[in-house]
Parts: structure tokens; sequence; C-alpha cells
């Protein structure tokens, strides 16, 4: 399929860009990229060379070509530029960087400077924790192997894509940094007899000979002939292998020692003078920022008698200033760093509500990435020196939004759905680590305490194996990064202490309690100190509503609530919101809007209500209005968490209903058929009531697994609507409705009582419903003029 000089041809596009529905998996970059032309019409170049071993994002939804061919290309090295005469879109390299002009660049001068090590606590949690560094630790040794470099020289195996790229470098970046700080940080009682500092020192030093030797092409690079050099994320890897080469850099070689020189250098010189990226919309740019800005610093600290160091040093506070800053921060007053904010920003990467978007969707996990900003503390405290105020910039602000979402095992829950895996506890407590040492929160503290809690719990499933189990994890670099980010906050511990008293887990959930909204993500929360609720109208539209605990009882489905609509000719059908209205309130949350399903074809009107004391209400009417019939419809959506192995549940779910109940265990979740059934009300593990006062079809529970990344994840509709009712429908008529009462915490018993005191009043002139829930409480819906509220009867 490839044209002349590998250059892909399709369509071109026309002189006003249209919007098409796309649903492309994940894959290679040469065959996404053609399937993609033929997709959107669009014409799409790029060069063979320049995408070979580069792997895709799945689209799907409606997308403009340039914005499917964003999201197709997120996380790669790969960047999308349209003609704006022609529209035909050219695939690039982010950030090309020639190798000759590279190679003329010297290796840092004067000598790594020596590294100030303190190692002045060991609190109880730094005890905890060791064991399970040295767990993790183990298992990366174990599966190291021969790697190119030289003799001796040892990578962890590539699973996915190049040997020169992400994910043929990464993990072995992060394990050798991970292995470094176990070797300088650990003390002699906390190593086994099986597995000593000098194993550990001595595999940190194999997987540096293949990284150092690797990054330059003068030893002939990867596996695939090419060096790692120059490219979209090398520079993260470059911080953490030259991290790695600081801490150890008594025990490198001549040679070693110049190559981590000239690595750091090379690295560093890419950003000196160039300006920092920014976007706010679908793809920020903080987490590159941040970590680019890791390189900067380094080289500044490492190489303080080089003649670039205060370049590289001004550079880092650039970056750093540029990586979480607000459109309000453009205006920001005062003076940073001897000069005004105005000179160090470059532009906004986070929304004012310092809410954060990424991979099309506001994502708490790289509103998380101010820890590539905040770990850079223990690198200053080597040099002597304190991080750089700049670097302090909205982190606080941001976690007081994440805490929001804090769910009690020290994981978020996700308002936007999550493509990456959800039980990142290990990747977490890094995070909380930092904002509890440098900025005394309690609250992280006890966070902090939760996530290794849930780690210990985890580590004990395997204990001479890994502490994620393989089903838990999505990149090659997970289990990597297992190790490097929980090390790295027992580093900032032993330098800094353990932070704060952790706040007592009552009083935690107590405190988080309440109501936010945030108007520029555009999503809401409700908690109490026993549930939580959540709903987002923006670029993706989904509720949840669950008890707060251990187990985690739903996943973050990315149809929660708003279900499933397929018919003819859509691929990959994508909710499109016309109108949201929020009702004014001081607590809970009264919301109705309007969203255009399936092209256009289908209108449903929905209302989500949450009460003060946690339960919540969802209701929707769907009318046909084209010619374009659904040919199934699978409303009140949950995705049912059920992982096999996880520590809070072990792999089953518990259903009852008046008709009686059903387990559903994560083992059997590939064969077993789906049960459907009609009942007014139903409990799910005895944890979450359900009151389903209208529904025009069934209850289904589908065990069949999604395909969601890192977890087991079953659909539960409480109104599957028949398929014959669909084919006669025309057009105006009222295609299904549904309302349903949410009680978090409640038992079976009370599910049922609830269940009798429940009951629907329509008012059929004005359309309006009133729900009475039976304890004194109404809720009212008007779908016609968008109305959502409650009052007390």
């Amino acid at each position: 399929m490839l044209g002349l000089a590998g250059w892909m041809l399709g369509v071109a596009l026309p002189a006003e860009e249209e919007r098409r529905t796309y649903d492309l998996p994940a894959g290679e970059a040469a065959v996404m990229l053609a399937r993609l032309a033929t997709a959107s019409g669009c014409e799409v170049m790029f060069g063979a060379e320049s995408v070979r071993g580069v792997g895709t994002q799945p689209v799907r939804g409606r997308y403009t070509a340039q914005e499917a061919a964003e999201q197709m290309l997120a996380g790669s090295p790969l960047t999308s530029v349209r003609d704006a005469r022609t529209g035909a879109l050219a695939i690039r390299r982010r950030e090309p960087v020639a190798p000759e002009s590279m190679g003329a660049i010297p290796p840092a001068k004067g000598g790594a400077a020596p590294v100030r090590l303190r190692r002045e606590y060991r609190g109880p949690v730094m005890r905890d924790v060791e064991p399970l560094l040295v767990q993790q630790a183990r298992h990366l040794v174990a599966e190291m192997r021969p790697g190119p470099g030289g003799a001796g020289a040892m990578r962890l195996p590539v699973v996915r894509g190049a040997p020169s790229g992400e994910h043929g470098l990464r993990p072995s970046a992060h394990a050798a940094k991970g292995l470094a700080l176990l070797v300088r940080y650990l003390p002699d009682e906390a190593w086994p007899a099986d597995f000593s500092r000098e194993t550990a020192r001595d595999q940190a030093q194999a997987l540096l000979r293949f990284l150092l030797a690797t990054h330059a092409p003068e030893q002939g690079g990867c596996e695939d002939g090419r060096p790692w050099r120059g490219q979209w994320q090398s520079a993260h890897w470059a911080a953490l292998a030259g991290e790695a080469s600081w801490l150890l850099w008594d025990d490198l070689g001549a040679l070693p020692r110049e190559q981590a020189a000239l690595m750091v250098a090379e690295e560093a010189g890419r950003f000196v003078d160039a300006v920092p990226p920014v976007g706010r919309v679908r793809d920020s740019k903080g987490e590159e920022n941040a970590w680019n800005s890791q390189i900067l610093s380094l080289a500044a600290l490492m190489f303080p008698r080089d003649a670039r160091a205060a370049r590289w040093q001004e550079a880092a506070r650039r970056w750093m200033a540029s990586s979480f800053a607000r459109p309000a921060d453009l205006a920001r007053p005062g003076e940073v760093e001897g000069r005004p904010w105005r000179d160090w920003i470059a532009g906004a990467n986070l929304h004012d509500d310092f809410t954060l978007e990424n991979h099309s969707r506001v994502h708490p996990d790289y509103m998380a990435c101010t820890y590539l900003l905040t770990s850079q503390a223990p690198m200053y405290a080597w040099a002597g020196r304190k991080l750089p105020e700049v670097a302090h910039l909205n982190v606080v602000a941001i976690n007081t939004a994440l805490k929001s979402l804090a769910l009690p095992d020290g994981a978020w829950i996700y308002p936007n759905g999550q493509d990456w895996g959800l039980r990142r506890n290990l990747d977490w407590f890094e995070y909380h680590t930092a904002l509890a040492v440098l900025y005394g929160d309690g609250q992280s503290a006890a966070l902090q305490r939760a996530c290794l809690a849930t780690m210990r719990r985890m580590a004990a499933r395997t204990p001479h194996g890994p502490i994620y189990l393989p089903e838990e994890t999505k990149l090659p670099s997970d289990q990597a990064m297992a190790l490097e980010l929980p090390a790295h906050a027992y580093a900032l511990m032993a330098e800094r202490g353990e932070g704060p008293p952790p706040v007592p887990t009552e009083r935690l959930m107590a405190g988080l309690a309440g109501r936010w909204v945030f108007p520029d993500g555009k999503f809401a929360v409700v908690r109490t100190p026993a549930a939580i609720a959540t709903f987002a109208w923006g670029a993706r539209v989904m509720g949840q509503v669950m008890p707060l605990g251990e187990n985690q009882l739903l996943a973050p489905e990315m149809r929660s609530l708003v279900g499933h609509v397929e018919a003819a000719g859509v691929a990959r059908e994508e909710p499109v919101v016309k109108e949201v209205r929020l009702a004014p309130a001081t607590e809970g949350l009264g919301l109705a809007g309007i969203l255009s399903r399936a092209d256009g074809a289908v209108e449903q009107r929905f209302a989500f209500v949450v009460l003060p004391d946690g339960r919540a209400i969802y209701a929707d009417r769907l009318h046909l209005l084209g010619a374009n019939r659904p040919t199934r419809l699978d409303l009140g959506t949950l995705g049912v968490l059920n992982d096999r192995q996880w520590p809070s549940h072990r792999g089953r779910r518990l259903v009852t209903a008046e008709q009686g109940e059903w387990e559903f265990r994560a083992d059997e979740a590939s064969t077993a058929a789906p049960v459907e059934w009609n009942s007014r009300w139903c409990n799910l593990d005895g944890a979450l009531g359900i009151v389903r006062l209208v529904a025009t079809g069934a209850a289904r529970y589908v065990p069949f697994p999604t395909g969601a990344a890192g977890r087991l994840e079953q659909r539960f509709h409480l109104n599957a609507v028949p398929a014959a009712g669909l084919a006669s429908a025309t057009t105006g008529s009222l295609l299904a409705e549904g309302a349903y009462v949410f009680l978090p915490g409640q038992s079976i018993e009370a599910t049922r009582a609830a269940a009798a005191r429940c009951r629907l009043e329509r008012d059929p002139q004005i359309g309006s419903w009133r729900l009475v829930l039976g304890d004194g409480l109404v809720v009212r819906i008007d779908f016609a003029t968008l109305v959502a509220d409650w009052r007390r009867e």
C-alpha cells in the first residue's frame, strides 16, 4: 500500500474539514495511518522509515481528520501537520534531531559533582516499604537478559515495539535508577541474604552499560541498529539513566562516565533554546514539559563546572514553570527566581479550575504528573541546592482537585474513564509521599499509607514474584516503574523525613466530603464519608455512583449510565453534548441535558441528581429523530470491576434481585453467558442498592470482559431494550425511558424496603416526573425545560 518513496496517499480533504466517526484499534503506525487515510478521505503522507516500529493509540469517536491523527499518535514520537491550502496531513517526528549535529555536542566538562547523600531518617513507612522494594527489584533482575553495549551489558526484554523505542528503552532506564536508589539508600539490615547490595549494584551497572552505549551510534545502537538519542521521550529515559549514573559514579569506569556525560549534555542541549509546547484541550503538554525539565536540572546539577550549566538551569526553570501553568498564570503578578512570572511561562497546559486534559479527557493520572517536578527534590539535595520555586507552581491546588477524586485505597475515581490500568497504587505512593513530605499535607500522608497497605497486600499474592500481576499492567515499563517510583519516594523520605502524621481514615473521608463542580473540566463530584458520585459532560459523557471502601465496586466504563447505542452504519458511537444545565445548589447536584446519539439519529434527554446523603437518581428518555433506527439500546450501564486476584474482592460479584441471585466469577468471565431478568430492584454485592422505577427493557449482566486495560470490567445494563421494538419505531417516537435510584452502601434488605417506598408520578401535560423517595424527599425532573432538582415535602 506504500506509494513513491514510502509515502502514503489518500483522497484529498475537502476545504471544509468534516467530522467523521472512527473505530480504529491500536497497531503499527504504517498500517493504521493507511486506515486513517481511507476512513477520513484525507491525504496522509509519511515516510516509511520515519514511522517504522512506532505503535499507535486506538481512535474511537467523532473527530476531524487531524484530531483523529492526534489521538492515534498520542504518546508516540510522531505528530501531524495539516497543510492549510490542500488539507493534506503530513506525519513527522515531533523533535527531529540530526545525528550529525548531535555528534558535535561535547560531553559535559569538569567531571560530575559529588553526590551529597543524606540518610538521616528511617521511619515506620520506610521500614514497611523496604521489603516491597527488594521483592520488585529481585523480580526485575531475574527478567534481565544480555543486550548490546559490550561485555556485561544487560537489558529488560523487548516485548513490544522497536528495540530503540520507548518500550525497548524505558523499562531498563526505570530499573537502572530504581536499583541505584536502593544501592545508595537502603541500610544494610534491609538487604536479604539472597539479594545483596552488591548484586543490585552489579545489575544496575549492567543496565547502564546497555543504556549508555546505545544512546549514540558509535557502538552500533540497539538490536535494530539504531541509537535511541533525540526521540520524543528520550530526555526522560536519559534523565533516569543519568541519575543512576550519578548515584553510581564512583563505580563506573572511564568510558561509561564519558558516555553518561555526553548523553546528559546532548539531551539537555535539545531544550535550552526551545520554547516549551502548550496545549489545554485534549492533549496537555504538562507531562512532557515536566520530564524535559528533568534532564536540564540533571545537567546543571551533575556538571556545575561546565560552561553551559547556567543556561541549563535557566532552561530547567522555564520548562518547570510551563508544565502546569493556567491561563490565569500568564498575568500572575510578582516575581519568582528574580524575574516576573511572565518571563518563565510559555503558555497554559492546565485549565483555570486546575484540571488537565490528556488522551482527550480530563485525566487524573496526568494531573498527578506533578510528581515529575517534585521528584527532582532529592536530585537538587544531592547537589546541596533547593528545588526551584517555579517547580511548585499549582502543585498544591492540583492536589486539592485530585483529592476530590481520591478513593480509600489511595487511587482515584475516573470521571472521564480510564485508558490505563486502575491498580496503580505503587505509582501513587510516590505522588502522595511528595505532597505529604514537601507540603506537610496530612490527608496526603493518609492516602500514602492507604497505598502502602494495598501494596503490601498485592505483594503477598506472589511473595517470590512481581507486585503487579501481568494482567494488571498495560505498558512494558509498568513493572520497572513499580520499583523506581516507590524507591524515589523512599529516597525523599530518607532526605526529608516521613512528613506529618496521617489524618485518621474516618477524618480523611469526612474531610473530603462535599460538592465540587469543575466548569473547565466539565464534570462534578459529590462525596459523603461513605459514597461518591461523579458526572462528566465534556469530551466524555458518563456518570458513576458507588460506595466508598477498599472493595472498589465499579469501573469507569466509558458509557456509564448514559449507555450504549448501536445503529447501522455507525462504527463507534460517541454521545455529543448539545446542552447541559446545572441546578443552583450549595450541596448535592442536579443537572439535566440533551445528548445527540448515533450521528444525530437519536436524541437522549437525561437527568442526574445526587442528594446530600449520597443517594443518586439517573433518568433518561430517548426519541428517534432520523431514519437511521438504532439496532440495540443498552442503557443505564454500570461497569462492574471483577478482577481475578484483587485482594479486596477475590474475583466474584453477587447480584441479587426479586427473582433470586447470581454469582459472576472472574475466572469464568470469558465463557459465562449473559443473564437477563426483570425486577423492580436489585443489589450488587450487598453494597449498592438499585431501584428500577422505570425501564423499557430488562436488566442484563454481561460477564464477558470489555477489553479495558489492566482490569476485568463487566457490563451491567439496567435497561436492555429489545431489538424487536426498535425495528418498528417511527420518526419522533419514544424509543426507551428509564429511571433508577442508586443507594450506595445499602444491604439487600434495605434495598428491598426502599423499593417498596419509592414511586414515580408523571405529569402528562408538561412531561415532568416526580420521584417520591418515601422519606419526604421528592426529586423533580422536567425533560422539556431541563430541570432536575429536589425538595422536601
